[in-house]
């Protein structure tokens, strides 16, 4: 980062990139109703768009170092034309201090070679429906920049330390996050699905049976009420603290009120550093995959575009979780 003389925080602006911006303002409307075993209209805008892919996943890849508390890698040329970013500017001057790399919102917001047949994948297409490749999560010289206390995990559908739909969630942010620098000092889960203690506890690695607080029922929307997420993450969080939070409960209207509660209440969205959220919607090729079975959603693919740009422009590094 650059040095500032400015005693003021610095400002964080979003900067999507051009290839974001065409899909958030134009093509997710031209494909939110397309047929979801095909997504005809959707694999053809997305087919011609390799040479970005390519650029986008190459960086993906090495910004995965291991055990690294190093300055994370600049992207090339190439990618700084695909990918969007957080801009860090001088509160007082507004010059550019630093830019912070994040995947762009595009496709059906997966991977973005998942489904459409059309792309020559070392990976077979329907592999790639489950694949965390495409993520960019923060490293630890980004997430520890001004004094930084503790780093806190709120993971709501939780499942097993090392299993879940779609794969374990809780052990991925455990590993990804320390060979990018990170040890969560707290975890809070919560899981609607009922296990035994025993089964909870199996398979945790002692260090993180020692930070966790496992809630072993649904997460609540009401507001206020003793299991809703946020307000345990206001009871427990300050602004010195690094916050993820990932949302997959597979409960639409559940996940649904809860982002509109974090929406509409900066003093929340204030505490989140980086966000994962599967938003299940309506008429994308994931319909075809499981969806449709038990999702009760009017939302179709351009209400999940203003919901991650409204949180990345509140400053979260939102992410389309899996």
């Amino acid at each position: 980062m650059v040095a500032s003389r400015c005693t003021l925080p610095p400002i964080v602006k979003y900067q999507p990139s051009a290839w974001e911006t065409e899909w958030r303002s134009t093509l997710a409307r031209r494909v939110q109703f397309d047929n979801p075993r095909n997504w005809t209209r959707g694999c053809n805008l997305m087919a011609p768009e390799t040479a970005a892919i390519k650029a986008w996943l190459d960086f993906a890849k090495v910004r995965r170092p291991l055990y690294r508390k190093g300055t994370p890698p600049e992207p090339p040329e190439e990618a700084k034309e695909v990918l969007s970013f957080h801009a860090l500017q001088d509160a007082c001057t507004h010059r550019v201090l630093e830019l912070r790399p994040m995947e762009p919102l595009v496709g059906f917001l997966r991977h973005p070679e998942a489904h459409c047949r059309q792309f020559p994948s070392a990976v077979p297409w329907i592999r790639n429906i489950i694949s965390k490749v495409y993520l960019i999560p923060a490293w630890h010289a980004e997430a520890w920049p001004h004094g930084r206390t503790r780093a806190l995990f709120f993971d709501l559908g939780a499942s097993l330390y090392h299993t879940g739909n779609g794969g374990a969630s809780m052990s991925w942010f455990v590993n990804e996050y320390r060979v990018r620098g990170i040890q969560f000092d707290r975890i809070f889960a919560w899981e609607a699905s009922r296990y035994t203690d025993a089964l909870i506890y199996e398979t945790m690695p002692p260090h993180i049976v020692d930070r966790i607080s496992y809630y072993n029922l649904p997460a609540n929307q009401t507001r206020g009420a003793k299991h809703n997420p946020w307000r345990t993450l206001r009871a427990v969080a300050t602004k010195s603290d690094f916050v993820v939070v990932k949302i997959d409960i597979d409960n639409t209207p559940i996940e649904e009120a809860l982002i509109d509660e974090l929406l509409a209440d900066r003093a929340t969205s204030a505490l989140i550093d980086e966000f994962y959220f599967e938003h299940h919607v309506r008429n994308t090729p994931m319909w075809h995959y499981g969806w449709s079975g038990g999702t009760v959603t009017t939302h179709t693919l351009p209400n999940s575009y203003e919901i991650f740009g409204r949180l990345r422009e509140l400053g979260i590094r939102a992410h389309s979780w899996v």
